[in-house]
């Protein structure tokens, strides 16, 4: 999905620091495939989530995310926060 350019975030539990502009590798099962940019950081509550930001993430709908989230994290509510990260391939 990333490599076909479909998914451009990644949303991760919790208030998260990334910094921007680093250049990162990602990883399948701890092999890398490709290397980002991370662009931007947005902290957000569960419930401030929007189905923009799930088709950036690769999903169809903020519910199709956050029942995502949940297989992942386990029970995630509402008031939680998120960290969304925004990247882009590079190289």
């Amino acid at each position: 999905m990333i490599l076909k350019k479909g998914k451009t975030t990644t949303v991760r539990r919790g208030i998260k620091r990334y910094p921007v502009g680093k250049i990162v590798e990602l990883t399948v099962n701890y092999e890398p495939f490709a290397k980002a940019k991370i662009e931007r950081v947005v902290v957000k509550r569960v419930s401030e989530l929007t189905d923009e930001d799930a088709r950036r993430d690769g999903f169809e709908s903020k519910e199709e995310l956050i029942n995502a989230l949940k297989k992942i994290y386990g029970n995630i509510n509402e008031n939680e926060f998120v960290t969304i990260v925004h990247f882009s391939l590079v190289g």
